[in-house]
Formats: C-alpha cells, sequence, structure tokens
C-alpha cells in the first residue's frame, strides 16, 4: 500500500507533465498535486512579506485563486488568523460567518467554497505562509484527516526550499514562483500603493487601507482596484474622496 508521500510524488509528477513545467509554475504543480491526493475541492499557495503583504503564488484552480483575493480584500480570513496564529485554523461556514463575516459574503457570492483548513508552514518556511485547503461543503472538512495533510504540506515546504530555481523578478534574486501569474497578479498592488503614496501623501498602510475601502464600496477584489488605478482607470481623485469619508 502507497503512502500518502507516495500518493502525492507521483500526483506532483504528474502535474508537471500537464503543461505546467516551468520554473514559476511550481505553486501550481503544488497546489494541483495537493488537490488530488487530499480530499479538498480546492487548494491555495500563500507567502507572506513585509508589513502583512500577502503574496499568492500558485493556486489549484480559478476559484482557488478568487478565494485567497477575497481575504486579502476583507484583510480577514482563516489564513490570516492561521499565520498569525502559527497553527492551523479550520473554519466551517458558520465559524466563518461568525468570524469573518466580510470575507464570508465575498465566499459565498463568488466561489463555490464553504469551508476552509488554513494551515502554515511546520519546518523551514514556518512563520513565511500558509496552505489554504477549501471545501465545498462544511461537512467535507470533518474529513479531512489531519495527519495526512500536515504530511502532504510538509512535502510541498520541502519542495518549494529544495526545487526551486532563483531568478530575478520584481521583487530582486528570489525564486522563480515569485514571477507566477498569481504573484504578478499582487504587483498591480504594489505599483498602485506607490501611486497613492505620491499623488495623496500617505503612507503604505494608508494607501493599502484605501485600495481596500474602494474595493469594498465597489463590490471588487483589491488587485481588480489596484489594476485600474495603475491603467489610470481610477483616479487617484476617486480614491481621495475613499479617504475623506468619516
Amino acid at each position: 500500500m502507497t503512502t500518502i508521500e507516495e500518493r502525492f510524488t507521483a500526483a506532483y509528477r504528474g502535474a508537471a507533465s500537464a503543461g505546467l513545467a516551468a520554473p514559476e509554475l511550481l505553486p501550481v504543480r503544488l497546489a494541483r498535486a495537493c488537490g488530488k491526493v487530499l480530499p479538498v475541492d480546492g487548494v491555495g499557495i500563500s507567502m507572506f512579506g513585509s508589513a502583512g503583504m500577502r503574496i499568492p503564488v500558485g493556486a489549484s484552480s480559478e476559484a482557488a485563486a478568487v478565494a485567497e483575493r477575497l481575504q486579502f480584500t476583507a484583510a480577514e480570513g482563516p489564513c490570516l488568523d492561521a499565520q498569525a496564529l502559527d497553527r492551523s485554523v479550520l473554519a466551517t461556514e458558520k465559524l466563518i460567518a461568525q468570524r469573518w463575516p466580510v470575507f464570508h459574503t465575498g465566499l459565498l457570492a463568488s466561489t463555490p467554497f464553504r469551508a476552509v483548513a488554513a494551515i502554515p508552514w511546520p519546518r523551514t518556511l514556518k512563520g513565511a505562509g500558509t496552505v489554504d485547503l477549501l471545501f465545498h461543503r462544511s461537512e467535507d472538512l470533518a474529513g479531512l484527516n489531519i495527519t495526512e495533510a500536515d504530511a502532504v504540506i510538509a512535502q510541498v515546504e520541502h519542495i518549494m526550499n529544495t526545487e526551486s530555481v532563483v531568478e530575478f523578478s520584481l521583487w530582486g534574486a528570489g525564486p522563480a514562483w515569485l514571477s507566477s501569474p498569481s504573484a504578478n497578479s499582487r504587483n498591480a498592488v504594489f505599483i498602485a500603493m506607490g501611486i497613492l503614496n505620491v499623488a495623496l501623501e500617505v503612507s503604505t498602510p494608508d494607501a493599502l487601507a484605501l485600495l481596500r475601502g474602494h474595493a469594498y464600496a465597489s463590490n471588487r477584489t483589491v488587485d481588480d482596484v489596484a489594476r485600474a488605478v495603475a491603467d489610470r482607470e481610477i483616479s487617484t481623485d476617486e480614491l481621495r474622496v475613499v479617504r475623506s469619508d468619516p
């Protein structure tokens, strides 16, 4: 009988042969492999940068990527708590609605997911990020074998450390997965914050708060609003209005 680690290794190799062999797609391969061997409906892998900035590096599907963007927009959710507490957070829909209502509203409106298990990196990347396991139904969360999940995530962490190709990107010299499509989507947030720093003379945290406020008011994600600011589709004057609201 094969072990969960052996099944994960086989799934990871299969993902590489499915058109995802590029170095920057390493976290996508890992997320999809997780989804193959664990009883989950979606997987997201994120790292945390300075000032609490969350950088999504890979997801098993577009819906899983949307779930990450919703947590980042709401500035609340199981992943953020798992990172802050340095322990796994298992959240049914009822708990999500009670503890993170803004995230819950977006999750219901924009994704099929209703429960989340957010698990922080256990060893060499400890404190640097989390893996989100997503479920369509709350009752499916109860079927998760946390020991197996921990074993798979330890494998993911090991591969992130040992198989990463170093490249130069917007982030400087670092792993190629910092140039993944998911990470690049977050680049627009940094660009928009820089624009607001200069145009409105606000700090970086305040710039992010303005982007979040506009996202909430317009029922969009921060990533969408940031791209619109960077592309000059939303003027800084529109963000100034948000700033002056009580």
